[in-house]
């Protein structure tokens, strides 16, 4: 296995680890069993379990990046609509999700933020891209007169990631897409329709 393939997978099991049992709950032994690395190999890459899930943050925040450039600058879909295509889209990937493990941001938020200012300052910046790229297109739905005319665009795209990691946080509770479908009725269907 090259440098580069084991790097990534002991990302990709690291973030498995993450989603489903927390900073405090992955430990270092069982992902690296899974993915069928030596020990030594590990510290190679990462100096330690921070740096290690920092890196897993990296790579979750990139990936996300790329979904959200694909589905919200899709001009094929008005602004609005490419946001509803967002969330459906996320949403069929967690009903796939057996045990539902959320969202990385949000789950590491609650359990390491405030512990580890490596970890808090990665939590930040992903959470300002994902802000930026619904700032971006709530923006557009303003000059479209899609957005109602109240709603500063800044704002709304704050507050739609607040709500939903609160969404996101009920899913993983009580294991059931049921809040997903609440926060979408809610904010996509009341909040955002212009009634004008």
């Amino acid at each position: 296995m090259s440098k580069i393939d084991t790097r990534a997978v002991l990302i990709d099991e690291g973030q498995k680890a993450l989603l489903s049992h927390g900073y405090e709950g992955a430990g270092i032994g069982p992902i690296l069993k899974a993915a069928g690395v030596p020990k030594g190999s590990f510290y190679h890459f990462f100096a330690s379990k921070e740096e290690f899930v920092a890196a897993v943050l990296v790579s979750y925040t990139e990936d996300n990046q790329l979904v959200r450039t694909r589905m919200l600058t899709d001009k094929g879909q008005s602004p609005l609509q490419r946001l509803r295509t967002y969330f459906a889209y996320h949403e069929q990937e967690y009903a796939r999700e057996d045990p539902i493990g959320g969202c990385l941001l949000g789950n590491l938020a609650q359990s390491i933020a405030a512990h580890s200012d490596v970890l808090r300052r990665e939590l930040h910046l992903a959470f300002a891209a994902w802000q930026r790229d619904f700032q971006q297109v709530l923006r557009e739905a303003r000059e479209q007169g899609e957005l109602p005319s109240h709603l500063d665009p800044d704002e709304t795209a704050a507050f739609l990631i607040d709500a939903y990691e609160g969404a996101l946080v009920r899913m993983k509770t009580e294991g059931s897409i049921a809040p997903l479908q609440r926060f979408t009725t809610m904010t996509l269907d009341c909040l955002l329709t212009n009634h004008a």
